[in-house]
């Protein structure tokens, strides 16, 4: 029995990742060793044929058993072929998830960087309301040692009333007047350091939004990212449309026709145009008609997502295909026959 050569989702041969031609060669040893097993023992039950001149009753028993034990061992070499396949597509899967975690790391990288950019961007603005804060201080300095020697001036100007008590009513008349415009001063560097208080707060408010929009942001690629990742690979695309199909109220359509007419046979195939191909799964039943779904599991396809292709009740033309799926308990699709 010849091992059938390896294709992948749409019939076409699969190319083997680095590293797998090893593993391979050895799945291959094994079945050349199933089938030389299976050889050699169908050349031992031969041998262990009662020659000619002994029991009849003996040879027939021997012989009738023969069939069912070849029988047995090709079931095991099939087995073995199987089981080959199944650490094949494991080992595709895996690559497939390799290069899918090396494209996120690097659409992370870019994204840090792009961050890496806002954040320089907030700390230049943040410089420059400390440089004018700073500004503001030393306004409010100047203010406050023009306020001494105002009140300097003041001490002095009493000193003059002690003396010259001719003068004490233009004096006092002075020195209200200096102590107005110390009360104004004073007044307008309190409403700027107010200004300034309510100025920080609000930076404070913007800077906890924008926190939690680089949060919010973060949970939605993340999601994103899961949601892409499920349809990554066409294995996994294939098993993604036929989810989206067994969720739709196209299953119901199949399974009506299907209690007239029997299981059908299913063939689920990924279209061959598109940067995200729909699947599109083909039910026939027997020679009498058929029905042709596209489901498609991308998240920027708009509805309908799962719709009819194509039926008919001739199948003369229809280019008919070996089944890869078939309808499983409940109803539902299943990859794999």
């Amino acid at each position: 029995m010849e091992e059938p050569e390896g294709r992948g989702t749409n019939g076409e041969a699969e190319e083997r990742p680095e590293g797998q031609d090893e593993h391979e060669r050895a799945n291959g040893s094994l079945g050349e060793s199933a089938t030389n097993e299976g050889s050699t023992e169908e050349a031992d039950l031969e041998e262990d044929l009662p020659e000619d001149g002994e029991g009849s009753g003996e040879e027939f028993t021997e012989r009738d058993d023969l069939p069912s034990r070849l029988e047995a061992k090709d079931r095991h070499i099939r087995e073995l072929y199987d089981e080959l396949t199944a650490v094949r597509l494991a080992v595709d899967e895996a690559g497939a998830k390799v290069e899918a975690r090396e494209l996120r790391v690097r659409d992370l990288e870019d994204e840090r960087e792009l961050l890496k950019e806002r954040l320089r961007g907030f700390e230049e603005e943040e410089r420059k309301r400390r440089r004018w804060r700073e500004g503001q201080d030393r306004r409010v300095a100047r203010l406050e040692r023009e306020i001494e020697r105002r009140e300097e001036s003041i001490r002095n100007l009493e000193d003059l009333l002690e003396e010259r008590e001719n003068e004490r009513v233009a004096h006092d008349r002075e020195a209200q007047d200096l102590a107005a415009r110390k009360d104004a001063a004073l007044g307008d560097a309190l409403r700027r350091v107010e200004g300034l208080e309510r100025d920080l707060e609000e930076r404070e408010e913007m800077v906890a939004g924008l926190t939690a929009t680089i949060e919010s942001m973060r949970a939605e690629m993340d999601l994103e990212y899961e949601l892409r990742r499920r349809v990554a690979g066409p294995a996994n695309r294939l098993r993604a449309g036929i989810d989206l199909f067994n969720d739709s109220e196209q299953l119901q359509e199949v399974t009506s026709i299907s209690k007239s007419l029997g299981q059908p046979e299913v063939r689920a195939v990924l279209e061959e145009e598109g940067a995200e191909p729909a699947v599109i799964l083909t039910f026939t039943w027997s020679d009498v008609t058929w029905r042709a779904y596209a489901a498609n599991p991308s998240l920027a396809v708009q509805e309908p997502r799962v719709y009819q292709t194509g039926a008919g009740e001739d199948l003369s033309g229809v280019h008919r295909e070996p089944s890869n799926a078939h309808v499983g308990p409940g109803g539902r699709v299943v990859l794999g026959l």
